[in-house]
């Protein structure tokens, strides 16, 4: 397996599938520019059926130089979404995925987000937030559940709670020693009745000097050149890659590189190498 540093090695490996370097280049610049065009595309292809597309994300992608964000959606109506909003001293934070693809998916996010602002706007604590969310989506009966994590950032304390309901771990990054942090976990939102006090359970960490990550499965489950799953210890590793860079650019980097995964991986088929599912991820800077 050939090991990628850099966009060298990225030429390298195109060679070695026939192509020229000028050829290779221009490939990953090709699959590149509608990587990032993607969102516009999507937009489109959603208003045909749906406009629920615009209620998931907020409008800005830097947060107080706290909060920064990167989503690339799919063309199909797929579960991803965050959504941010403050109280107080603090932002309340929700980085979720729903099951399945669609309209359907697409209603639920809908309502998720919607009752996170209201349930924020009502000063309910996270613990509540997950609890009354939960209940909301088990009496839908729609057999549709989500993972996610449920967060509140004291800007003051530094502190950071959260709730991870069936979602993967985040990453952590402490004077730029990257690593998975393992949490307290409930099941999915929307399965079962929440019988038990979420607080206890609840994680609790102080941010201070730190970057925390927050992903979604469509970056962890997007494939390296030899077509595995780049999993948790990908994501790591790209953000090593880039950790001497700004975090806007960080995200952005990761983005640009997992496009060319898709790129140089399936050169001989463009289609294959359009990234079908959303892609999310989310950095707290406790600065």
């Amino acid at each position: 397996m050939m090991k990628i540093n850099n966009w060298e090695d990225l030429i390298a490996l195109a060679k070695k599938h026939g192509l020229k370097p000028k050829e290779a280049w221009e490939r990953i610049e090709k699959t590149n520019l509608k990587f990032l065009n993607r969102k516009s595309v999507a937009e489109k292809e959603l208003k045909k059926g749906t406009r629920v597309q615009k209620l998931m994300f907020p409008k800005t992608n830097n947060h107080e130089n706290i909060l920064f964000a990167k989503n690339v959606p799919s063309l199909d109506i797929s579960g991803d979404f965050y959504n941010f909003k403050n109280f107080g001293d603090k932002i309340f934070i929700v980085l979720a995925d729903v099951s399945g693809k669609g309209v359907d998916a697409g209603l639920i996010m809908s309502r998720v987000t919607t009752l996170f602002e209201i349930f924020v706007g009502e000063n309910r604590s996270i613990s509540q937030i997950v609890s009354l969310i939960n209940d909301n989506l088990y009496t839908l009966r729609s057999s549709k559940f989500l993972t996610g994590i449920f967060a509140a950032y004291d800007k003051k304390s530094k502190n950071l709670e959260f709730i991870n309901a069936g979602h993967s771990n985040c990453i952590i990054s402490e004077n730029k020693n990257i690593t998975e942090h393992s949490s307290n976990k409930i099941p999915p939102l929307g399965v079962q009745p929440i019988n038990f006090d979420l607080n206890s359970i609840l994680n609790k960490i102080s941010l201070k000097e730190k970057i925390f990550y927050i992903y979604s499965d469509g970056l962890s489950e997007s494939r390296d050149f030899e077509g595995n799953e780049i999993e948790t210890e990908g994501v790591i590793n790209l953000l090593n890659k880039n950790k001497n860079h700004s975090i806007e650019k960080q995200l952005e980097n990761i983005f640009i590189e997992v496009s060319a995964f898709g790129a140089l991986q399936n050169i001989h088929n463009e289609e294959k190498s359009i990234i079908k599912d959303d892609l999310t991820i989310l950095a707290i800077n406790g600065g």
